[in-house]
């Protein structure tokens, strides 16, 4: 791959900021300074929430500085900071595209309003207590830190200090058990909500 000369004292510049940002707290503010407005710019562009920006540029710094030690760039540090928001941001879409999925493959049944007794409904609370006792121990523990107390996705893979793919297919798994055992509640979930 072929560089011109601009090019190259820029990435050795950067690798060089990156080198005193190991040692010196003054530099990597310099870096945060200077790129924390432009990632998080490019971000709420595409994800039209700044709260979701914001956590997704920090994540991004969180990883810089963590890995200012065995970090070495083959471009500008620019680049280098713009494809990683890019891919933090291809992975929130996919995401979200999974959250969505689930959400309509859980219960995917027409809406149906009919009146169910009492006596169904605590049916179906005692039947939603066994399954939830029967998943997994971890499973069991991401899907409570997801339904139960409103964690983020994010905020549970921090938590339990897991990957947030970790967290995303063990809330999967815990959605299919409840579909597969839920199935004959259907009609009574739906006529419920």
């Amino acid at each position: 791959m072929m560089h011109n000369a601009n090019n190259f004292s820029e990435i050795s510049a950067d690798n060089l900021l990156i080198k005193r940002a190991r040692k010196d707290p003054k530099a990597f503010a310099e870096i945060y300074h200077t790129y924390f407005p432009l990632l998080l710019n490019i971000a709420y562009k595409k994800l039209e929430s700044k709260p979701l920006a914001e956590d997704l540029v920090q994540e991004i710094f969180v990883a810089l500085y963590q890995n200012l030690d065995k970090l070495e760039i083959s471009c500008s540090l620019s680049a280098y900071l713009n494809k990683a928001i890019r891919f933090k941001i291809m992975n929130e879409y996919r995401s979200k595209a999974v959250r969505i999925h689930y959400s309509k493959t859980v219960f995917p049944f027409p809406l149906c309003k009919t009146d169910f007794s009492s006596l169904e409904v605590k049916e179906l609370s005692h039947k939603l207590d066994r399954v939830y006792d029967q998943l997994p121990r971890k499973c069991r523990q991401v899907f409570m830190l997801s339904r139960r107390e409103g964690l983020s996705q994010k905020a549970i893979s921090q938590k339990l200090d897991i990957s947030l793919s970790t967290v995303e297919k063990h809330i999967g798994k815990a959605l299919k058990i409840f579909k597969d055992e839920l199935h004959e509640y259907r009609l009574l979930i739906q006529g419920l909500a």
